[in-house]
């Protein structure tokens, strides 16, 4: 109840600021969205009117929804890789293995990693589902179509998709403990663990929401 009263108070903030300078926010534009699974009474929030509440927001092209599992977000990029893949089909009578590989690069695998450090699946079902479009898509080349995937992923030499995501997030993981990214943003966000039982030592934990100053 007390987060819930200072965002009511820093809405009540910012509709004085949108008086005095006049410059008013859109009512039906402005949703709020809550996330976790605490059983919790929701009285809602009012800026100029009632706002109304969301299960799920686009913002920077990935759709959060309220219990962070991006389900929405996949299936709309699955989607419309698949629908790319479709015209690649339609487009090409005969796809060769040295024209596949840019082809799925640039047009069809940039929508299956655009910001999956945020909506990475972690269920063997999503995993399975996103990693199914390169499957569907190898083949479209006549002479990998008969192959189990596996060996079309040794012929093309192209990572699996999962492989791909795995990489990213330890790409990331390095650029914030060594503070390439914004030290603002991610502070904290790992902390090296206190037992460290490994040959080489250097391992990480995540660092909790009590840590971060979030519960």
């Amino acid at each position: 109840m007390e987060d819930c009263t200072k965002l009511q108070e820093g809405l009540d903030e910012l509709r004085g600021w949108t008086e005095k300078w006049l410059l008013g926010f859109h009512p039906q534009k402005s949703r709020y969205m809550r996330t976790g699974r605490t059983p919790f009474e929701d009285k809602g929030y009012k800026m100029y009117t009632g706002t109304d509440r969301t299960g799920a927001e686009k913002d920077i092209s990935v759709v959060t929804d309220d219990k962070l599992a991006f389900s929405d977000h996949l299936s709309e990029k699955i989607n419309k890789a698949n629908k790319i893949v479709g015209f690649i089909r339609r487009s090409i009578v005969h796809l060769e293995p040295a024209v596949f590989k840019p082809l799925f690069t640039a047009l069809v695998r940039l929508h299956l990693e655009y910001a999956n450090q945020v909506w990475c699946p972690h269920l063997v079902k999503d995993i399975e589902v996103v990693e199914n479009v390169q499957h569907r898509a190898m083949k479209l080349v006549p002479s990998l179509k008969v192959l189990p995937y596996e060996e079309r992923l040794r012929k093309l030499n192209p990572p699996t998709l999962a492989y791909r995501r795995s990489q990213g997030n330890q790409t990331e993981t390095y650029k914030i403990i060594t503070g390439i990214n914004d030290s603002n943003c991610t502070e904290g966000l790992f902390k090296p663990r206190e037992c460290n039982t490994t040959l080489h030592g250097g391992t990480l934990r995540k660092s909790t929401s009590q840590e971060l100053g979030w519960a």
